[in-house]
C-alpha cells in the first residue's frame, strides 16, 4: 500500500489541504497569524532542505503537510471574508447571470460595485440575489449590463423548519448573503457598454447559443434538456422533467460533468488524432484539444465538475504528448488541489463530492466488475461496459446521494443503458448544430435527429419513472454516512490488496453501523414531539409519538408545494410511518388523539387552534394555543402555557413574554417530552 501511495504524491498534499479547509471552516483564525505561521514553516522547510539528511525525512514530510494545511486554512478564511454590508443609499451594480423567469418576477444575481450615500461614494464588492418585477425593461436585461437601484437589500433567512434545506448557508458558500426585490420604479439601467468579466462573457455567449437552439422550433422539454446537456443551462428545466430524470437515475446527464467532457474529448481525439504522427503535429494537437476542452467548460458555466474534468483531461493530453501516461489517481488529486485553491468552498458542494466519488468508482471498480463476464460479440461487450460503469459510479456515490437527496433510483442501470449512448450522440450533434447553424440544410437534418433522440429519451425515462418502486426514499444520518464510507473503503482496500486486516475492518464497520442504526431506531420508538411549522398563512401541526404521527392543519395540504415538502422532510429524517391528515375543524378520534372544533388532545396534551373558535372555553386550559382568540383574557395574564402566532398576528399580540412565540421570526416551534 505504501508503494501505491508513493505513486500518487498529490494525494497526501490534497488530503492536507482538505484538512486545512475543514479546520478553517470550523474555527476562526487570524489571517495575520496564519501568514506569519506559514512564513516560518516555509523558512524551516528551506533550512531543512539545505541541511537535508535521511534522518530528517519524516520531519520534512510533517513540515510540508503542515504548510499545505496552513495554506488551506488561510485560503478558506480569506475567501470567505464578508464584504461591508451597506443598508441604504443608491447602489451601482452589474447583472451577472441570465435572468430566470419566476411566476411573478425575474431572478438573477447582481454584483454591487459602489454605494452612493449623500455626496459620498463607497466602493464595495458584494454579490446579492435579485428579483425584478416583471416588465419590458427587466425582461431584456442581460449579463454585464449595469443598473442603479435604491432599495435596501435584506439578509437571506431560512424559515427554520425541521430538516429543511439550509438555503442561506448554500448561498453563503457562493458568497451571496443578501437579496432584494426591485419594483420597476426602484431601479434604472445606465451605461451603454456592458461591464466585462469572464463570468458575464460566458453568460452572454451562452445566451447567443441558446437562441440558436430556440430557433429550431423544438418542443419546450426538448429545448430545456438539450440546453442542460450541452450548455449546462438548467434554469429552464421544469420540476416534472427534473423529477423524471432524478427518479430514473439519469439526473447526472443534465449536470454537465466528466461524462460530457469525456465525450467531447473522445470526439476531438477522433477528429484530430491524425496530428499526432509527428512532433509539430503533436504540439498542435495538444493546443487544439486543451483549448477546445476549456472553451466547452467556459460556455457551460465553469461548474466545479466541469473544471475538474477539464483539468484531468488536460493532464491526460499533456502526459500522452510527452509519452508519459499520467497516473489517473494523481491527476484527480492534482485537479482537486487546484480547484480547492481557487475556491475552497467547492469542498462542501454536493456536485463536487459526487463528481470525484463517481470518477474514483469508475476508475477503480469498473475494470474489476467488467472481468466477471466476457462476451464474444462487441455489442454485448459494449452493453456490459455501460452496465458496469453505471454500477461502479452508483456504488461510490450512493452514500452521498442518499445523504443529500434522501432517495435511491432503483433502475439507474437500465436508464443508463439508454441515456449514456444517447448523450454520446446528442453532445456532438448539439455542438455541430451550433457550429453549422448558418447552413439551412445541415441545420434541419441535425435538428430533426436531435429532437428524435430527445423525444425517445424523455419518453423512455418517463416509462422508467412510472415502474413500481422506481425510487426508494430513506435517509442517512451523518454518523451513519461515516461508517458506510468506512465499509466501502475497507471493501475497496480488501479487493485491491487481499489482506485480512481490511476484511476485519470491513466487518468492524458493518458491526458498528448496525449498532448505531439499531440505537437510533430504538431511541425513536420512545420519542414524543409537537412541531408547529413556520408556513405563512397556514397552521400545520405535526404530532409525533414513536413512529406514529398526525398532521393537523387549518386547511387541506396540497399534494405538492412547500407545506407538504416540510412534512415529508420530517417524516424521512425521523423515519416515521405515513401520517394521518386531519383538519382542525373536523372531528377525529383514536386511542392517541382526538380533534374537535379546533381543540386537539394528543397524549393528554391540549392544543387549541383558532379555526372554528369564537373564544376558548373557560373550563379548558390548553398547553399550547395557536393564533388564539384573546377577547376574554387579559394579555398580561394569559392562562396558556405557550402562545404561537403565525404571520399577521404580531399587531394583535403586543406582548413580549416567554409565553409568546412568533413563528415568522423564530422558525418552527418544537416541544419534546
Amino acid at each position: 500500500m505504501d508503494k501505491t501511495i508513493q505513486q500518487i504524491p498529490f494525494l497526501r498534499l490534497t488530503a492536507a489541504l482538505i484538512a486545512g479547509i475543514i479546520l478553517g471552516d470550523l474555527f476562526d483564525f487570524s489571517l495575520f497569524n496564519l501568514a506569519v505561521s506559514i512564513f516560518w514553516v516555509t523558512v524551516f522547510l528551506v533550512w531543512l532542505n539545505f541541511y537535508y539528511s535521511f534522518k530528517r525525512l519524516v520531519l520534512f514530510g510533517v513540515g510540508v503537510h503542515l504548510l499545505v494545511a496552513g495554506i488551506g486554512i488561510w485560503t478558506v478564511e480569506n475567501y470567505n471574508r464578508k464584504p461591508v454590508f451597506y443598508s441604504h443609499g443608491k447602489f451601482s451594480a452589474t447583472v451577472l447571470e441570465i435572468l430566470q423567469e419566476k411566476p411573478n418576477s425575474f431572478q438573477s444575481v447582481l454584483r454591487i460595485k459602489a454605494v452612493f450615500i449623500n455626496d459620498s461614494v463607497f466602493k464595495t464588492d458584494e454579490k446579492i440575489m435579485v428579483y425584478f418585477a416583471k416588465s419590458e425593461e427587466s425582461q431584456i436585461l442581460q449579463p454585464g449590463q449595469n443598473i442603479i437601484f435604491n432599495q435596501s437589500p435584506q439578509f437571506i433567512k431560512n424559515r427554520n423548519n425541521p430538516f429543511e434545506f439550509d438555503y442561506a448557508a448554500y448561498l453563503s458558500r457562493k458568497k451571496i448573503y443578501r437579496q432584494v426585490y426591485l419594483p420597476q420604479d426602484r431601479w434604472m439601467q445606465f451605461g451603454l457598454k456592458p461591464s466585462f468579466s469572464f463570468t458575464t462573457l460566458a453568460e452572454r455567449t451562452r445566451i447567443q447559443l441558446l437562441d440558436i437552439y430556440r430557433h429550431q422550433n423544438m418542443g419546450e422539454k426538448e429545448f430545456n434538456v438539450l440546453s442542460a446537456l450541452t450548455l449546462g443551462y438548467k434554469r429552464g428545466l421544469d420540476p416534472d422533467t427534473k423529477k423524471v430524470f432524478a427518479s430514473a437515475g439519469a439526473m447526472h446527464v443534465l449536470a454537465v460533468s466528466g461524462l460530457h467532457v469525456g465525450i467531447v474529448f473522445i470526439v476531438l481525439s477522433f477528429l484530430f488524432g491524425f496530428l499526432k504522427k509527428n512532433k509539430s503535429g503533436r504540439i498542435l494537437y495538444v493546443i487544439l484539444i486543451v483549448s477546445a476542452l476549456w472553451c466547452f467548460a467556459f460556455v457551460t458555466g465553469l461548474s466545479p465538475s466541469v473544471r475538474r474534468a477539464a483539468s484531468m483531461f488536460t493532464f491526460v493530453v499533456l502526459g500522452q504528448s510527452l509519452k508519459r501516461p499520467p497516473n489517473i489517481y494523481n491527476s484527480l488529486a492534482v485537479s482537486a488541489f487546484l480547484l480547492l485553491l481557487v475556491n475552497p468552498n467547492n469542498l462542501f458542494e454536493a456536485g463536487f463530492q459526487l463528481s470525484y466519488s463517481a470518477v474514483f468508482g469508475i476508475v477503480f471498480l469498473q475494470p474489476k466488475l467488467q472481468k466477471f463476464f466476457t462476451f464474444r460479440y462487441s455489442f454485448f461487450r459494449y452493453l456490459w461496459t455501460l452496465f458496469t460503469v453505471s454500477v461502479a459510479a452508483q456504488i461510490a456515490t450512493f452514500p452521498i446521494s442518499v445523504f443529500y437527496f434522501n432517495q435511491f433510483p432503483v433502475y439507474f442501470w437500465l436508464s443508463n443503458l439508454v441515456v449514456i449512448p444517447a448523450a454520446t450522440f446528442l453532445i456532438p450533434l448539439g455542438m455541430a448544430l451550433l457550429a453549422f447553424n448558418w447552413i439551412p440544410v445541415v441545420t434541419s437534418v441535425l435538428s430533426f435527429l436531435i429532437q428524435l433522440i430527445l423525444a425517445f429519451v424523455i419518453q423512455f425515462l418517463t416509462f422508467i419513472e412510472q415502474i413500481p418502486f422506481s425510487v426508494l426514499e430513506f435517509n442517512v444520518f451523518s454518523l451513519e454516512l461515516v461508517f458506510i464510507y468506512g465499509i466501502l473503503l475497507s471493501m475497496f482496500l480488501f479487493i485491491e490488496f487481499r489482506s485480512s486486516r481490511y476484511f476485519k475492518g470491513l466487518l468492524f464497520f458493518i458491526l458498528v453501523l448496525s449498532a448505531v442504526s439499531f440505537s437510533i431506531q430504538t431511541l425513536m420508538l420512545y420519542r414524543n414531539e409537537i412541531i408547529v411549522y413556520n408556513i405563512p398563512n397556514q397552521v400545520v401541526i405535526h404530532l409525533i409519538s414513536g413512529k406514529r404521527n398526525y398532521i393537523v392543519s387549518e386547511n387541506e395540504l396540497p399534494e405538492t408545494g412547500y407545506e407538504i415538502e416540510s412534512v415529508k422532510n420530517t417524516m424521512r429524517n425521523m423515519r416515521l410511518k405515513t401520517p394521518v391528515f386531519i383538519r382542525c375543524d373536523n372531528f377525529y378520534s383514536d386511542p392517541y388523539i382526538s380533534v374537535k372544533n379546533g381543540c386537539v388532545n394528543f397524549n393528554g396534551r391540549i392544543i387549541v387552534c383558532r379555526t372554528g373558535l369564537n373564544q376558548i372555553p373557560e373550563e379548558l386550559t390548553p398547553e399550547i394555543a395557536i393564533n388564539p382568540p384573546l377577547g376574554n383574557y387579559e394579555k398580561e395574564n394569559l392562562p396558556f402555557h405557550v402562545i404561537l402566532s403565525t404571520s399577521g398576528f404580531r399587531d394583535q399580540i403586543n406582548l413580549e413574554s416567554d409565553r409568546v412565540y412568533f413563528l415568522n421570526e423564530k422558525g418552527a416551534f418544537r416541544k419534546k417530552w
